[in-house]
């Protein structure tokens, strides 16, 4: 207790009837009343009770649980509370992460200028749908045709997306002579296969 307190390693080959003089004042200074009476108990040696006849023994385990208990209870909800801060970071984190993934798959795919001898790969089939995903997360526009520019519909399609969720949406193309009434799942399953078509060609290449 006193080499965590002093910051400074106290051995047991130190001399012992130095050791209250050299901590009672520093424990006074830098720590609350309750803690220099309780490790000046725990170091002082049996000494003369108010009979003068009887020794006082230092603090039993029980004495010094209860002394510390209210401090105890403290000391875990500050240490709860710090696990939680971590866990909700990690979370974040975590969540940052897939939406990261997500994004990098749309960009690979959306509207990629040569694949192979295809060269309308990216404007037909599932990288149609994406390409008008992509312009219904980032490229909505207001009746006044200004641009919107809301990170909470971003983040909630995109979460949406990597749940698969069964929710249906309108895309409509910026001509707005084609439209389509397509689920979040769908637009996965969309992704996936194209990213997959990518991955394939590449390798074989």
């Amino acid at each position: 207790i006193l080499s965590i307190s002093t910051g400074k390693e106290i051995r047991a080959d130190v001399n012992q009837q130095t050791i209250p003089a050299r901590c009672d004042l520093y424990l006074r200074q830098n720590y609350s009343q309750e803690l220099h009476t309780l490790v000046m108990a725990l170091i002082a040696g049996p000494r003369p009770g108010r009979l003068g006849i009887m020794f006082m023994d230092p603090p039993t385990i029980d004495e010094v649980c209860r002394a510390v208990a209210d401090h105890a209870f403290d000391e875990m909800d500050s240490a709860n509370a710090v696990n939680d801060g971590m866990d909700e970071a990690l979370a974040a984190e975590y969540e940052s992460g897939r939406a990261f993934r997500l994004l990098l798959k749309l960009g690979f795919v959306n509207e990629r200028p040569e694949f192979g001898v295809d060269a309308r790969w990216s404007e037909s089939g599932d990288c149609y749908v994406l390409k008008l995903f992509r312009d219904y997360v980032f490229h909505q526009a207001d009746a006044a045709g200004r641009p919107i520019m809301d990170l909470g519909h971003v983040v909630t399609t995109l979460n949406k997306l990597d749940a698969g969720d069964e929710e249906k949406i309108v895309l409509a193309s910026r001509d707005g002579k084609s439209i389509m009434v397509v689920s979040y799942s769908d637009i996965a399953r969309c992704l996936e296969n194209a990213y997959a078509e990518l991955c394939a060609y590449t390798s074989l290449n």
